[in-house]
């Protein structure tokens, strides 16, 4: 495995029928973040966020505030 700040897990789920990201249990099993269902851990792939894409994922950066003059620092009412 790399560095798990920079890569996610991505395997085949079957019942999705389609490569997905993964999740780990509670018990550190590794589940499809779509439908739950168990991944085998042996199958998993370590993919780097600009790879996400390919798997039908992407990752954007949460923006400073809503846009609200209040919002920010903790503020925020949402």
């Amino acid at each position: 495995m790399t560095d798990g700040a920079s890569t996610f897990p991505v395997a085949r789920c079957a019942p999705c029928k389609r490569d997905v990201l993964a999740h780990v249990t509670a018990d550190e099993r590794y589940g499809c973040i779509h439908c739950d269902a168990e991944l085998d851990p042996m199958e998993l792939r370590w993919v780097t966020e600009t790879e996400l894409d390919d798997v039908g994922y992407a990752v954007w950066a949460e923006r400073e505030n809503c846009g609200r003059p209040d919002c920010g620092g903790g503020r925020c009412g949402r």
